[in-house]
């Protein structure tokens, strides 16, 4: 029994030492066999990890096939990642500002001299928050530009102020198609989703900033909050059953009234903007004409804006299918709105823009009686929208026509209306010698007001420049019109 028990024992260890022999034999075999194998694997995964982050962050790819349209555009964000680095870090890390004001805009001086005159009057009328201005750049060496611009010009005003560089969508998101009003809602995407972090967690604590987003060529005169409870607006009269809101907050958007009526919904086929079911087909009139006929400038909670941006870039290539006109873009944040549920408080009184239009801050103006020239602040409009032609006699203004150096050492400013200019003249007279009469009785005092409060603006913006980038040589003289002699200006006024 013995020598069976001591067979067996020495059975057992060498059934032991066999088997560790086997794990020393199988590691050196593991290393040298099998290491390759293994980082080659590691390297598919995280290949396949940053390729997915990336379909997720190249907003194009999510709305067409690839092609060579998007790899383009995918090569530009990246190359742009690098000048957006310092704003992105700053700009997410404004937490103390309960106000982001935002506006899109291309890559030209064009838009470079309205983006100035849009920060200065920021400034000038005490606006609080933040400024971005989102720029659509197709050339990185045009961004770069830009980039530098802003830091020596637009950055020493204010270090609220913020420049974020995006790619240029006009000609991406649908192949042989431009639309150069995509950059808008694609831009502002960029910024929520690089700037703001939607949807990660991180961008829960921007969730309650109040966002504006405006136009470059909306000029702020009177600022802008959230709490419009005991305030002088003008509402847009409404039928709806709705609750008539007076603050933004969550699930309570404003904006301004615009005059296309109900052609947001009418222009297109709901089920085919929404590639399926929507409570927009059987919107009733009342809601879909007092909530969601609605333009620039736009407020809500970031949260909001996230939500409606979301469905604003979805939907916006299909709008422009069924309506490829200029208000595209627009029609396509509308039917975003009320696809989501946010109805919003329509104002008449944030925006005068059109001296023919209904819907607007004219009101406000009529008001003014004949002091249209020198208004009472308390009752001005929150922004001028310099987007018409404007003429009163042969004073004339349209940004179209004003030299794109206006902002800029050499350049005249502009010459300034008579404060009584509206007392003056029953008639227009074009740049081209076009006489015009007046089909509204109050055309010459709305021209005036247009006329008198944005070209001298304009000239405050641009003197400021002056004096503070030419070294005490800048040209100040008010002579710049657009007619090719002052002869009917002078005259007229006698």
């Amino acid at each position: 029994k013995d020598l069976s028990m001591g067979r067996a024992l020495r059975h057992h260890s060498s059934s032991r030492r066999q088997s560790k022999e086997r794990e020393n034999n199988w590691l050196p075999k593991l290393t040298l066999e099998n290491l390759l194998a293994l980082l080659l694997v590691v390297a598919i995964i995280c290949f396949v990890i940053i390729s997915s982050l990336n379909s997720v962050v190249d907003l194009t790819v999510a709305v067409i096939p690839q092609t060579k349209e998007t790899v383009r555009i995918s090569n530009q964000k990246r190359k742009l990642e690098v000048l957006n680095a310092p704003l992105s870090k700053n700009a997410n890390n404004n937490e103390g500002s309960k106000y982001h004001l935002v506006f899109s805009t291309g890559c030209s001086p064009f838009q470079d001299w309205q983006s100035y005159v849009f920060f200065y009057h920021v400034l000038k009328s005490g606006q609080e928050g933040s400024v971005t201005r989102i720029a659509s750049c197709g050339d990185p060496d045009d961004a770069k530009a830009l980039r530098k611009l802003h830091d020596e010009e637009i950055r020493v005003m204010s270090d609220r102020f913020y420049l974020h560089i995006t790619p240029e969508y006009s000609r991406s998101i649908v192949p042989g198609k431009n639309y150069k009003y995509y950059n808008k809602p694609f831009g502002m995407l960029d910024f929520m989703q690089n700037v703001l972090k939607y949807p990660t967690e991180e961008s829960k604590k921007h969730d309650d900033t109040i966002i504006l987003l405006l136009d470059p060529d909306q000029m702020i005169v009177r600022p802008f909050t959230n709490d419009f409870s005991n305030s002088t607006e003008v509402w847009r009269p409404s039928k709806s059953k709705l609750p008539k809101r007076t603050k933004v907050e969550h699930g309570s958007p404003f904006a301004q009234q615009y005059g296309f009526g109900m052609q947001w919904k009418t222009k297109v086929n709901a089920t085919y903007v929404a590639n399926g079911p929507t409570r927009v087909e059987n919107m009733d009139v009342d809601e879909a004409r007092g909530h969601y006929v609605l333009g620039p400038p736009y407020i809500a909670t970031a949260r909001d804006m996230y939500k409606i941006t979301e469905k604003w870039t979805e939907f916006c290539p299909r709008v422009h299918d069924q309506y490829p006109h200029l208000l595209a873009e627009m029609f396509a944040y509308c039917f975003a709105a009320a696809h989501l549920n946010l109805p919003h408080r329509v104002a008449q009184s944030f925006m005068v823009s059109d001296p023919g239009a209904g819907g607007e801050g004219w009101k406000l103006v009529g008001q003014m009686k004949k002091d249209v020239c020198t208004p009472p602040p308390d009752i001005l409009p929150h922004v001028l929208h310099y987007c018409q032609r404007y003429m009163l006699g042969k004073w004339f203004m349209n940004k179209y026509r004003l030299r794109k150096d206006f902002i800029s050492c050499e350049a005249p400013l502009l010459k300034e209306p008579p404060p009584d200019i509206n007392s003056k003249f029953d008639y227009q007279i074009t740049p081209e010698g076009e006489r015009r009469e007046f089909k509204m009785k109050t055309g010459p005092d709305r021209q005036a007001f247009m006329l008198c409060n944005v070209i001298p603006r304009l000239n405050q913006a641009a003197a400021y420049y002056k004096e503070n980038h030419c070294n005490g040589n800048g040209f100040l003289n008010k002579t710049y019109t657009f007619h090719s002699t002052d002869d009917g200006l002078e005259n007229d006024m006698e």
